[in-house]
C-alpha cells in the first residue's frame, strides 16, 4: 500500500513536472519569437529596405547610427540577418528539445550560452564604442534574457519515469 502511494505520488510529481516544463518551453519559445520580431526591423534597416527606426526620446538613443555602423556588418553580412538566423536555430532546438533527447538538450545548452554571450557583447559594444544605444537591440537583449531563463528549465528537464 505504501509503495503504491509512493509510486502514485511520484507519477503525480512527474506529471506536474511535465506541465511545468511545457509552460517554461512555451515561455522560452515566446521570448525567442519576441527577439526575432524585435530584430526584424533592425535587419530591414541594415538591408536598406526601411529608412529609419523609431527611437525612444533622449540623446542616448540612436538606433540607426548603431545598426548602420561599420561594425554591424560582419564579412559584409548585416548582423541583424545573422541574428535572425541564429535565433531561428535556437527556436528549432527549443522545439526539438525533449527530456528523451539528451543530445538536443546539450546543443540547446550551448546555443543558449552563445545567445546570452552575444547579447551581452552587443550591449557592451553599444555603450563603449558607439556611446549610443539602439533601443531595438536592447529589446532583443531583454528577450534573450527571458529566453535563457526559461530555456534553462527546458534544457534541464529530466525524462519521465515509467513505473
Amino acid at each position: 500500500m505504501a509503495l503504491e502511494l509512493a509510486v502514485d505520488n511520484q507519477r503525480g510529481n512527474s506529471v506536474a513536472l511535465a506541465k511545468t516544463c511545457a509552460v517554461h518551453k512555451g515561455m522560452a519559445v515566446a521570448c525567442c519569437c519576441a527577439a526575432m520580431a524585435t530584430l526584424t526591423p533592425v535587419a530591414l534597416v541594415q538591408m536598406h529596405i526601411l529608412r529609419d527606426l523609431p527611437d525612444l526620446p533622449g540623446r542616448m538613443f540612436n538606433s540607426k547610427q548603431v545598426v548602420t555602423s561599420e561594425g554591424a556588418y560582419h564579412l559584409g553580412i548585416p548582423d541583424g540577418v545573422l541574428g535572425l538566423a541564429s535565433y531561428g536555430v535556437t527556436l528549432a532546438l527549443l522545439l526539438a528539445a525533449t527530456p528523451e533527447r539528451p543530445v538536443v538538450r546539450r546543443l540547446l545548452r550551448g546555443k543558449l550560452a552563445w545567445d546570452a554571450t552575444m547579447a551581452i557583447r552587443n550591449v557592451r559594444k553599444q555603450v563603449t564604442e558607439h556611446k549610443k544605444i539602439c533601443s531595438w537591440c536592447i529589446g532583443v537583449a531583454a528577450a534573450t534574457a527571458g529566453l535563457v531563463f526559461f530555456g534553462r528549465k527546458v534544457r534541464d528537464a529530466e525524462p519521465l519515469e515509467t513505473a
